[in-house]
């Protein structure tokens, strides 16, 4: 397996973990919290909800694409590696976007613990995407 697989692939597999933690620490309820905390300092910024089924159903679409796409980023496929360059800049900013909330907060928020890694693993996707393919 190429050193960029095996990072994307672990990077499908973090999310699954994450998704896991924000299902268990019921981050679909936070939003109602953490967008009215932006809402008060942009007035223009919606405070919303997010059904626990819907929220669940788009993880488990992200994380069936994530992993369902590994093969093709593997044989470094184009559509495929502009997919894996938009997952590893969407996960950076949800790993950061969830340490930002436990700064905010200052308290644990939904999501942080795992949060970290995923904020490790898309810089190095990213990295690794803009490498010339190497012969091992």
């Amino acid at each position: 397996m190429s050193r960029l697989g095996a990072l994307y692939l672990s990077l499908g597999v973090v999310q699954a973990a994450h998704s896991v933690e924000e299902m268990l620490s019921h981050l679909y309820d936070f939003f109602w919290v953490g967008s009215g905390v932006l809402h008060r300092s942009f007035a223009w910024y919606p405070q919303f909800r997010w059904p626990a089924d819907l929220f669940g159903a788009v993880n488990m679409v992200l994380i069936a694409t994530l992993l369902g796409s590994w093969s093709f980023v593997e044989r470094r496929q184009r559509w495929a590696l502009t997919w894996a360059g938009g997952a590893g800049a969407v996960e950076t900013l949800n790993g950061f976007n969830h340490l930002a909330g436990v700064g905010v907060c200052r308290q644990y928020v939904p999501g942080a613990i795992t949060a970290p890694i995923l904020l490790a693993l898309g810089p190095l996707v990213l990295r690794e995407i803009k490498r010339p393919r190497r012969l091992d």
